[in-house]
């Protein structure tokens, strides 16, 4: 697709070669023109004297005027400069009329060459899809018309962008073929809502775009952007697996939110990665995006930094049991001393990352930092002590855990049953069999898992029944609003059952009033965790703390 894009550049350069050339002839010509007036004046002037020397005797004045006009072939020569003149004109003239003409051939042929080549360009199909649409070529021509005649129509128009969630998932799991086949089902469902003037353009994979030339106002680019949801939302089936087809789309409007083809291209792919961020249908585009979609890439990159430049921190807080024959636990938290934005917690960037180096190595040193400390301090008195660590969610999709975690332990001559793995249910959910898979063997090992969140809204209180954890870190909402309504606390009772029935040992974080110490304190609840129960410490406070006990 390079080519014809580089094409014209190369046809400028020529033109403008053949310009300098045919400018240099008739630069030429007319120099010498004036050359050949220079020798015509000076053979007149020593012929003139050279004739009064032999006829007077002399040059004066007198004798120079005599001769010329005694002499008839001092006549030809005077006829010289013009002759000279006449002549550098008329080469000039013909020159430049030969190279005008072909200026005028090489334009036209390249002209009809461009115009053949755009024509190709903007029909060529996108590389291993023939869906017959507009590529991305196309589509800001098209787009440039539109805006022509909305400045004269005063029309709004929409431009959206969109990608479905499902297009790699597809290719990994059954191949290629199997997300073409998406594609163009997907393609079918989008013409099946298009208006008579509404445009659909591929850019390629599971990426496309839409022109609606004419809308009202921001609504109708809303209502109809809705309408490609609804589309759908019956499923395809794709080989042998059934797919729920859903897409991000992004929407920027003439002039609003720019007034050329790129420019609002642009916005509208700004606002597309902004709803597949909040995990929403649409986004219309606004300018605060521009800041948050730089903003992310510019963090992953200084927690790059921070990792190799030990930026991070680590911080502690206590796990008191409740019960005789547990044993005390400290929970790792750490934190990142950002150069711009000062101390930022381990909820504003431990699932930051998404690329394989970066997951790695958050989680290396999470666990290189907290399994060290933990085999000094169990050194120093404390031998049941143990260390409870909070993963990045894409650490069970996409790394060999177990591996890591069993060596690492072993590295410091730690047993299993000294640490506590911390998932959410939505890693779980996401990570599917290959995180079924890395904690039913790290579970086998000793190594205690436990879900963070129940109790809060959209999780679920089942989640030992389909994974091999034991344990269950329950959310400090149900207990602070039990502390005001009694339904609530009823509820919460109700769920401290149902994990006790799954034999789930229970953790209850938050607890930072000595009202909801008292409130926990009354209930079968293994280990409490919060600042009414113990403050945070440094490494420092730990080793104080380990002292005094």
């Amino acid at each position: 697709m390079n080519k014809p894009q580089n094409r014209p550049l190369g046809q400028d350069r020529r033109l403008d070669g053949l310009n300098s050339a045919a400018g240099l002839l008739r630069s030429k010509t007319n120099r010498y023109a004036w050359y050949g007036l220079g020798l015509a004046i000076l053979a007149i002037l020593a012929a003139t004297l050279l004739a009064a020397r032999a006829a007077h005797g002399d040059t004066e004045w007198a004798s120079l005027t005599r001769v010329h006009a005694e002499n008839p072939a001092l006549w030809l020569l005077d006829i010289m400069p013009l002759a000279f003149l006449i002549w550098g004109q008329y080469i000039g003239t013909v020159l430049s009329y030969q190279a005008s003409a072909m200026l005028l051939d090489e334009t036209s042929a390249l002209r009809e060459q461009t115009t053949i080549l755009q024509h190709e360009l903007e029909r060529s199909p996108v590389e291993g899809h023939t869906l017959g649409l507009p590529n991305r070529h196309a589509f800001i021509s098209l787009i440039g018309r539109a805006l022509t005649r909305r400045r004269v129509h005063g029309m709004p128009v929409a431009v959206m962008t969109l990608a479905s969630e499902q297009y790699h998932e597809t290719e990994q799991s059954q191949g290629r073929d199997a997300s073409y086949a998406l594609v163009n089902q997907l393609t079918e469902r989008l013409k099946s809502v298009l208006g008579e003037n509404d445009i659909l353009a591929h850019f390629g994979h599971d990426d496309f775009g839409i022109l609606l030339p004419q809308v009202s106002d921001e609504s109708e680019a809303r209502r109809f952007a809705s309408r490609l949801q609804f589309a759908l939302d019956t499923p395809v089936t794709v080989g042998r697996q059934s797919l729920g087809l859903r897409v991000s789309v992004g929407i920027a409007l003439a002039p609003e939110h720019g007034d050329d083809a790129e420019t609002l291209i642009r916005h509208a792919e700004i606002a597309k990665y902004a709803a597949a961020g909040d995990q929403r249908d649409y986004r219309v585009y606004e300018p605060e995006m521009d800041d948050a979609r730089s903003a992310r890439p510019r963090r992953i990159a200084e927690l790059h930094a921070a990792l190799y430049n030990d930026g991070l921190a680590d911080d502690y807080m206590l796990q008191q049991p409740r019960q005789a024959e547990l044993p005390p636990r400290l929970r790792l938290m750490p934190y990142w001393n950002h150069p711009r934005q000062g101390r930022l917690e381990e909820t504003e960037f431990l699932n930051l990352p998404d690329r394989l180096s970066l997951v790695h190595s958050l989680t290396l040193w999470q666990f290189r930092e907290g399994l060290a400390r933990l085999a000094q301090w169990r050194g120093q008195g404390q031998p049941s002590l143990g260390l409870v660590v909070r993963i990045p969610d894409a650490a069970l999709r996409q790394l060999a855990l177990a591996d890591m975690v069993t060596r690492l332990l072993g590295s410091h001559d730690l047993p299993a049953t000294a640490l506590t793995l911390e998932v959410t249910e939505a890693a779980l959910i996401a990570g599917g069999s290959h995180a079924r898979s890395q904690i039913a063997t790290l579970r086998g090992a000793g190594v205690n898992l436990c879900v963070n969140g129940a109790g809060q809204p959209g999780s679920s209180a089942l989640t030992s029944l389909y994974f091999p954890v034991n344990e269950a870190r329950v959310s400090p909402l149900p207990l602070q609003r039990a502390l005001a309504e009694v339904p609530m606390r009823e509820a919460f009772d109700a769920l401290l059952n149902v994990l006790h029935h799954q034999r789930q040992t229970i953790v209850l974080g938050g607890i930072d009033t000595p009202e909801l110490r008292t409130l926990a304190e009354a209930r079968d609840i293994a280990y409490l965790e919060g600042l009414a129960v113990k403050p945070r410490m440094s490494p420092e406070d730990v080793e104080r703390w380990l002292g005094g006990s």
